[in-house]
């Protein structure tokens, strides 16, 4: 063993599901230091303009590579907590083995549609890496970090939302049991 803890009986479904739920919150952690960094970042450009007509450079390029990375990076968090854009009125009142299949088919949906966009990451990723493309401006930024990370956020969602089938799948079949509403899935590495 040397250290390493014992293993407590889960399945290596739970574990995967735990470590995959770990990845989804450093991903998160991502986005919010994203946002926080280009909101000082914007503030900086604001005061240097006012009190020194002076400007940061590259401050739209930078900006924008940030937005993306802090909307991109946490759509598998957002997945897994299932914050969904949904309308519930009408499902809410279907009985619950129905809600089990439409939310089936919701991840079906999502999955078909997620597919194109990563692959169109991926493939955005792999020209910026090889091309080595840069943003005109005083800093000649690479490309690539922005469609990296852009990749990495799509190839976690569409990993989450195939774990979201499978266990939707199981649950509307009554293989297992469902999840509740909301719940911490990174609980399931520890």
């Amino acid at each position: 063993m040397n250290g390493a803890a014992p293993d407590t009986g889960r399945s290596t479904y739970a574990k995967a599901r735990g470590l995959l739920g770990q990845v989804e919150k450093l991903l998160l952690d991502l986005g919010a230091f994203a946002i926080g960094f280009f909101c000082v970042y914007i503030c900086i450009g604001i005061l240097l303009r006012y009190f020194f007509a002076s400007q940061v450079p590259d401050e739209v390029v930078i900006v924008g590579e940030l937005m993306v990375a802090a909307l991109i990076l946490p759509l598998g968090y957002v997945a897994a907590e299932r914050g969904f854009i949904a309308v519930e009125l009408l499902t809410n009142a279907l009985p619950k083995a129905v809600q089990r299949w439409l939310n089936v088919l919701a991840v079906l949906v999502g999955l078909l549609a997620t597919l194109p966009i990563t692959y169109a990451a991926w493939h955005a990723a792999e020209t910026a890496v090889t091309s080595g493309n840069y943003f005109f401006g005083l800093l000649s930024l690479p490309e690539w970090p922005g469609r990296i990370a852009f990749f990495c956020g799509y190839i976690v969602f569409v990993v989450r939302l195939l774990d979201l089938l499978i266990h939707d799948t199981l649950a509307a079949f009554g293989v297992i049991a469902p999840d509740p509403e909301q719940h911490d899935l990174t609980k399931d590495l520890d």
